[in-house]
């Protein structure tokens, strides 16, 4: 709770931050903000439920968000949807509010597993011989969630350097389309070592990952062809 809040925190300083640069106002950033964290909570809870029907033995249990139990892929469907239904009332361009937020929203998600590491272990997945694994029962298992901390580390990097190149700049919504494209994939692989319930052969996660992959995979070639034709 305490590394969710922080997260919370640091991403509102860098989208605040961002929307100073661009000159864009505060006054819709912070109330999109306040509008993603209930479309996030909502949505985080909603997926964990839905995936995890079984752990829940009385209603009581289903507000129960101090003892885990949240989905990063459900909050991020909330807060899209709550955000994208507040630009299209307030007319705003929402390509260039999601470019906006994106490096936030993997800072804020990086900040995020350091509390699950330091919480429940880190999502303890499968078995390994590798080095790194952490001893679970005398047993050696991979820490999810420590490898997907160095993996949105790394995202968050290589989007700051990215968003300043022309075609991102140019290409409105691309970087936030770049974002969606490069987490499903990582996402993917990482989740192909945890232990979480399947579903023909995937986690629930997985097969979102999916149609976020495909998805953003087709706005990002549609885009590219779009600019490439005007350049």
């Amino acid at each position: 709770g305490i590394f969710a809040a922080i997260a919370f925190l640091v991403a509102i300083w860098l989208a605040a931050k961002e929307a100073r640069k661009e000159r864009i106002g505060l006054n819709h950033v912070y109330n999109l903000i306040f509008y993603i964290i209930i479309g996030s909570l909502i949505g985080v809870r909603i997926a964990y439920l839905i995936e995890y029907w079984e752990n829940i033995s009385s209603f009581v249990d289903v507000f129960k968000i101090w003892e885990g139990g949240l989905s990063f892929i459900g909050g991020l469907i909330g807060a899209l949807i709550v955000f994208y239904a507040y630009t299209r009332i307030k007319r705003l361009y929402f390509l260039r509010y999601a470019d906006l937020f994106t490096p936030a929203i993997v800072l804020g998600h990086a900040i995020g597993r350091i509390g699950c590491i330091l919480g429940d272990g880190g999502h303890i997945g499968k078995l390994t011989a590798m080095p790194f694994g952490a001893m679970v029962n005398g047993e050696a298992r991979h820490l999810t969630a420590l490898y997907e901390f160095i993996f949105l580390a790394l995202l968050f990097v290589c989007l700051i350097k990215a968003k300043d190149r022309k075609v991102f700049k140019k290409s409105k919504g691309l970087l936030f389309l770049a974002y969606l494209f490069a987490y499903s994939t990582g996402r993917f692989v990482i989740d192909l070592l945890r232990i979480d319930p399947r579903y023909f052969g995937l986690t629930m996660t997985q097969w979102l990952l999916i149609a976020i992959f495909l998805i953003s995979g087709c706005f990002i070639i549609k885009k590219l062809r779009k600019w490439g034709l005007k350049e």
